[in-house]
C-alpha cells in the first residue's frame, strides 16, 4: 500500500491577493467543500503521516477549516505547515495555532515597499509585515519561518529578506520559481535544474508524498497529471475510504511511474532525496 509520510492540503484555489507570480487570485473554488471531517479522517487513517501541509490560494480564507483540523488531528504527532501571504495572519490566529504542533511559512519575496507592489498586486506592506512581527514575538523560532521564490525579477531582493529574517532570527529558505502549474509573469531563472544520477530514484515524492483538493480529490503531488497516463486522481474522500484509495493498483501504477519521473518540477525540492 502507498504509505506517504507527508501530507498536503490544498483547501482552497482562492486568494486575497492579485500576485504576478501566479494565477490562482483569478480562480474560485468550483466544487462544494470537502467536509473537514473527511479531511481529518484521511489523515488519522494513516499510520505513517508525520507532516501536514495546508496550502493555497490562500488558505486562511478558511479559518475555522484550519482550526478543527489542527485540533482533529492533535492526538497524534503530527506537525502542521500552513503557508500563507500573511494578510489574513493576525493576533487571533497566531494565539489560536500556537497551542498546537505547528510551522507558520510567510510568503515574503522584496523588502522594496514599491516593489511589493508589483509582487503582490497589492498595497499590502504594512498589514502583511504588522502580522509578521506579532508572530515572530509571540512564536519560537520553530514555530515560522520566511519563504521567498527565487526569480529573474526577485533575484535583486532576496538577499534583504534574508538579512531580514536573520535580523528576526528566523529560517529563510528560498524556493526556485517554475512557471508551469502557476501561470504566473515571473521568468525562471536559466540553468535550474536538478540532476540526479539515472541508476537512482528520481522522485522521491512517490514514497513520501500525497495531495488532497478541496474538492476530495487526492493525488501521489499536485503535478501527478503531468505524467503520461496519470492524469486522474487516486480517488475523492467525498466517496472513497483513504485505505482504499492508497490500496489500489492504480494508486501503485502511479508511484512506480513517479520514481522514474524527471519533471521540471523537480527544482521545487519537495521531491527529492534531501
Amino acid at each position: 500500500m502507498y504509505s506517504p509520510t507527508h501530507i498536503y492540503y490544498m483547501n482552497t484555489i482562492q486568494c486575497n491577493q492579485r500576485c504576478t507570480k501566479c494565477s490562482h487570485w483569478k480562480y474560485k473554488d468550483k466544487a462544494d467543500r470537502l467536509p473537514t471531517e473527511n479531511v481529518i479522517n484521511g489523515i488519522l487513517s494513516i499510520p505513517t503521516v508525520e507532516e501536514l501541509c495546508i496550502v493555497g490560494g490562500e488558505p486562511l480564507l478558511f479559518k475555522d477549516e484550519i482550526y478543527r483540523i489542527l485540533d482533529g488531528i492533535s492526538e497524534k504527532r503530527i506537525r502542521t505547515v500552513i503557508i500563507t501571504n500573511g494578510v489574513p495572519m493576525d493576533s487571533n490566529f497566531i494565539r489560536e495555532v500556537s497551542k498546537f504542533n505547528i510551522h507558520i511559512v510567510v510568503s515574503i519575496d522584496t523588502m522594496d515597499r514599491e516593489f511589493w507592489k508589483f509582487v503582490r498586486g497589492a498595497n499590502s506592506y504594512d498589514k502583511v509585515f504588522s502580522n509578521l512581527e506579532y508572530a515572530v514575538n509571540y512564536l519560537s523560532s520553530a514555530e515560522i519561518s520566511i519563504q521567498s521564490v527565487l526569480s529573474k525579477e526577485t533575484e535583486p531582493h532576496i538577499k534583504a529578506v534574508g538579512e531580514y529574517a536573520k535580523e528576526k532570527g528566523v529560517y529563510h529558505s528560498v524556493q526556485d520559481y517554475i512557471s508551469e502549474g502557476f501561470e504566473g509573469s515571473w521568468t525562471t531563472l536559466e540553468n535550474k535544474e536538478v540532476h540526479i544520477p539515472d541508476e537512482e530514484q528520481q522522485c522521491y515524492a512517490a514514497d513520501r508524498n500525497l495531495s488532497i483538493v478541496q474538492n476530495g480529490d487526492v493525488y501521489t503531488c499536485f503535478q501527478q497529471n503531468w505524467i503520461p497516463e496519470c492524469n486522474k486522481p487516486l480517488g475523492n474522500l467525498n466517496s472513497q475510504k483513504m485505505i482504499e484509495i492508497l490500496s489500489s493498483n492504480y494508486a501503485k501504477e502511479v508511484s512506480a511511474k513517479m520514481r522514474v519521473c524527471n519533471l521540471s518540477c523537480k527544482v521545487l525540492k519537495c521531491n527529492t532525496k534531501n
